[in-house]
């Protein structure tokens, strides 16, 4: 039995590498990452090509973060609640998927294109097996230890790996492949993946070589099984940066780049925000801000209001730019491309800086912000005169 299952697995991976290597894109789909020898061709996009993913695979509250085929990065230091986060969102595709309600919702993780039968795989690279297992009590925890969303000793429609004893990242991707491969042989394909630390994966994260090949290894992954990605990775010390060319080139691929961290002490308040300089939603103009610390009661985090101290020089400079980028557009509205490139021009920011500046806009109330990032439009919300 065994034998004949190898023998699948065996087949699966000619038929795959025969038919993605055609593809455009020039991925190798092996675990060693070598760049596909096969001749490319182009494809040509014409108005009846058929889109493949039409609805977002992720949100966090009305911010999109990815379609299926494409992957996103959270940085976070260590202690920052990069696990907890995890929990969170694996909680809450457990409840999605089952139709079951949440009641202990962090950051307000949304799964659009899941189904009941879609699947998820965790795949934990830096604690210790011990620690995946408390990680996965308490994310049972946050689920009110719902003994219906049990299947087997393990949490319905998931699977957790912890790979911290493998040694090499070429062990790593292996292993990895075998799972998605294995799950598309038995019928029960996985939808979302997990990346824990993901520079495991790489030889050396400041190999320009190596981290080219690792990221687009993670790309191929996502076009090839069509699987929402979502990898976690430590900044530079003591800094808001990626770690390493890997990093960079994480950021360059990555749809949507989120820093989590601690913002207050000593209440050990953290934020997931997208709001900071490599901060990116290439598919929401509607910014990441989610605030939560711990619960004494409940034993896990939770979300809670906080409002950032502001400089009232800052609040009062702020509001000056933008009622002067209005009264330049002779209009109370304006589109987010007109207003950023008015508000460039009278800040001298850069538009890193400017993104900033217009999310604590709206967050302050000077302007509201209405549509999706390709049509999004800004309302002032600045009386006349004040």
């Amino acid at each position: 039995m065994q034998d004949e299952f190898s023998r699948l697995v065996s087949q699966f991976r000619n038929e795959q590498n025969a038919s993605f290597n055609t593809q455009a894109n020039g991925f190798s789909t092996n675990s060693s990452i070598q760049p596909a020898s096969a001749p490319k061709r182009r494809i040509e996009i014409t108005l009846d090509y058929q889109l493949r993913n039409t609805q977002p695979a992720l949100r966090i509250g009305d911010s999109e973060l990815i379609n299926k085929g494409e992957f996103i990065t959270v940085i976070g230091a260590p202690a920052s609640g990069k696990s907890n986060l995890l929990e969170d969102l694996m909680a809450g595709f457990v409840c999605h998927v089952t139709n079951t309600p949440y009641l202990y919702s962090m950051v307000d993780f949304h799964y659009p294109a899941a189904t009941s039968s879609s699947r998820g795989l965790f795949i934990d690279f830096e604690r210790p097996s011990d620690d995946v297992a408390r990680s996965l009590k308490r994310t049972l925890k946050r689920l009110s230890v719902n003994e219906s969303l049990i299947e087997n000793g393990r949490l319905r429609n998931v699977a957790t790996y912890s790979m911290i004893e493998l040694e090499t990242a070429e062990q790593k991707r292996e292993e990895i492949r075998q799972l998605l491969e294995e799950a598309v042989i038995q019928g029960t394909p996985f939808d979302y993946l997990v990346l824990d630390g993901c520079l495991d994966l790489t030889k050396d994260m400041n190999d320009s070589e190596d981290a080219v090949l690792v990221v687009r290894w993670i790309r191929t992954l996502a076009s090839e099984f069509n699987l929402a990605i979502i990898c976690t990775l430590h900044p530079n010390k003591n800094s808001e940066t990626a770690a390493g060319h890997f990093g960079s080139f994480l950021h360059r691929y990555s749809r949507a780049f989120l820093l989590l961290k601690l913002v207050s002490q000593p209440d050990g308040t953290r934020v997931l925000t997208s709001s900071f300089d490599l901060g990116k939603l290439s598919h929401s103009h509607h910014p990441v801000e989610k605030y939560f610390n711990w619960d004494t009661n409940k034993d896990f985090f939770m979300p809670v209001d906080y409002h950032k101290p502001i400089p009232k020089a800052g609040q009062a400079k702020l509001k000056d730019i933008i009622q002067k980028a209005f009264s330049k557009l002779l209009s109370t509205q304006a589109s987010s491309m007109e207003l950023k490139k008015v508000v460039l021009e009278i800040s001298g920011e850069n538009e890193s800086k400017v993104k900033r500046m217009l999310s604590e806009a709206v967050e302050f109330g000077h302007l509201r912000l209405e549509g999706t990032r390709r049509n999004a439009t800004y309302h002032l919300c600045i009386p006349k005169g004040k």
